[in-house]
């Protein structure tokens, strides 16, 4: 019997132990691991990758063979034709322009422009893990503070109730207690809303379903010693993938704008044959009327005039990258206000908290000097259901200052592109 026992209190230790707390690390790697986007971009980087691959095939010889069988019916006084002919060629370009090796570095610039898209929208992901995970420890923390606030309104409510037994104080006393209480509890069921709100935010964002059971750990923030904005700017522009995105492809774009300046230039191939004739219908090496021909020809071609084409296809590539520098310089502005706003919202949190750390202290010793004069007789109800609201105030701006730290310096982080934005 003893046995048992010890079994059971072993297995429910074990089932205890198995459910551990969700840590913002690992709500990242199972929203980056969930997400349909990374999938998505990852198969527009393999494709990128397989044009590439396609931009070597000029690189490579060109082999053909081909087949030509004909009979001819000259006369009825005449014999009959009959003629087959069977070539195997090889076609090679000694030199196009340098068409065929620009149109080789837009496609790796092209297939470098979508692995830089992903990494972006990892990094956005990371930061929506971020997010979801930091709201929903906000919304516990409220939660817990509404708790409190309603703990201490039933703590006063019965010292209430006693002093009306004894005559000490009017009714109206308890009846303002009971609106104080309902009011409260209704911001507890409203905090508890938001909190179940906040765990199903985080199963979308995590891509699974989190368990009813499935707590998620708090964490302490890092002192941050951030630099000159500068240093940050200057580190951000080399960080970024958005930037490196735009960038590549504004290289593609030129290496494309000077493949079309090859085709304004001289073709030359090397061409390399080898031709059976024969009589029958198949050509036969036995055969007495067997007849080959082997050739090695050096063919240049120049398009001299086809219409102003070319010329047209430059000018718009032309103004293309032009857009295309536009478009960088526009969001190298963007990406820097982003940064300002950032530091900006970092710093204002940090003021904020500061100043709610000490008038949780001052709530806190306010309620208690308040609570001593009630138990006094010197303090009314008033004075301790408002030392009470100041209090649950004080610790409500508390929360929302430390968690607006926490996802100001997320935010910093995604805006400098700080940690992963590689993912499997």
């Amino acid at each position: 019997m003893k046995i048992l026992l010890i079994l059971g209190l072993v297995s429910l230790t074990l089932v205890s132990n198995s459910v551990q707390a969700l840590t913002i690390d690992q709500a990242v790697a199972d929203a980056l691991q969930h997400n349909p986007q990374i999938q998505q971009f990852l198969e527009i980087e393999s494709a990128a990758s397989a044009r590439t691959d396609v931009a070597k095939a000029p690189f490579w010889p060109r082999i053909d063979t081909n087949y030509r069988y004909w009979w001819e019916d000259r006369d009825p006084n005449l014999d009959n034709r009959k003629l087959s002919v069977a070539e195997a060629r090889a076609d090679y370009n000694l030199f196009n322009g340098g068409s065929d090796w620009f149109r080789l570095h837009e496609a790796r610039y092209k297939a470098s422009a979508a692995n830089y898209k992903r990494r972006s929208i990892v990094a956005d992901i990371v930061l929506e893990a971020k997010k979801a995970y930091i709201e929903i420890l906000r919304a516990k923390r409220n939660v817990a503070t509404e708790g409190k606030s309603v703990e201490l309104l039933a703590q006063q409510r019965h010292d209430t109730q006693l002093r009306l037994e004894q005559g000490l104080i009017a009714r109206n006393d308890l009846l303002r207690v009971d609106v104080e209480m309902a009011t409260a509890q209704q911001r507890l069921a409203l905090a508890k809303g938001r909190y179940e709100i906040a765990r199903n935010v985080m199963a979308k964002t995590l891509g699974r379903t989190l368990g009813s059971e499935e707590q998620v750990a708090d964490f302490s923030l890092q002192p941050v010693s951030l630099q000159q904005e500068e240093v940050l700017r200057q580190v951000m522009f080399t960080k970024r993938s958005e930037l490196h995105f735009l960038r590549s492809l504004l290289a593609g774009q030129e290496a494309g704008r000077k493949a079309v300046q090859g085709d304004l230039m001289p073709d030359v191939d090397l061409i390399l044959s080898y031709t059976w004739f024969d009589n029958n219908g198949l050509p036969e090496i036995s055969y007495a009327g067997y007849d080959s021909e082997t050739k090695a020809i050096v063919q240049a071609s120049w398009t001299l005039f086809s219409g102003f084409d070319t010329s047209y296809e430059l000018i718009g590539r032309k103004h293309e990258i032009r857009s295309r520098q536009e478009e960088i310089k526009a969001t190298e502005d963007q990406l820097t206000l982003q940064l300002q706003t950032a530091l900006e919202a970092f710093r204002v949190s940090e003021r904020n908290l500061a100043t709610a750390i000490t008038a949780v202290v001052q709530a806190e010793e306010n309620y208690r000097v308040n609570d001593n004069r009630y138990q006094a007789n010197v303090a009314s109800t008033v004075d301790l259901l408002d030392a009470q609201e100041f209090l649950t105030r004080a610790r409500n701006e508390k929360v929302k200052a430390q968690y607006d730290l926490f996802l100001a310096e997320a935010v910093i982080e995604r805006v400098l592109e700080r940690g992963p934005t590689l993912s499997k």
